[in-house]
């Protein structure tokens, strides 16, 4: 392991790349990313793995790992509750229709 001096700046690097991207990266990412100023291969010969330097920069650098965590899951905006709808008109019972049929004159048929 290196100096505190070096990891420092080491984790300044990572957690600057990590902001820019929006999201606490894996390891696999920030190897994919490419163009990085400092290669995955020396983050773990100055932290011993991954997960550990990621939780030191979450304890060394609070204000930054806030911003990550920030972007990376953001606030959604309040949605405006909707007006309730109005209750459905009660509709008055049709009219029972007699079950005997009447005739002309009167008469049931």
């Amino acid at each position: 392991m290196g100096s505190i001096r070096q990891r420092t700046k080491v984790l300044d690097a990572v957690a600057m790349v990590m902001l820019e991207q929006g999201k606490v990266l894996t390891k696999h990412e920030y190897e994919k990313i490419g163009t990085v100023p400092i290669r995955a291969g020396l983050v773990m010969n100055f932290f011993g793995s991954w997960s550990r330097m990621v939780s030191i920069m979450e304890n060394s650098l609070p204000k930054v790992w806030a911003e990550i965590k920030e972007k990376e899951s953001p606030t959604p905006k309040p949605v405006p509750p909707k007006p309730p709808k109005p209750a459905p008109k009660a509709e008055g019972k049709p009219a029972v229709k007699p079950a005997v049929k009447e005739g002309v004159n009167g008469k049931d048929i």
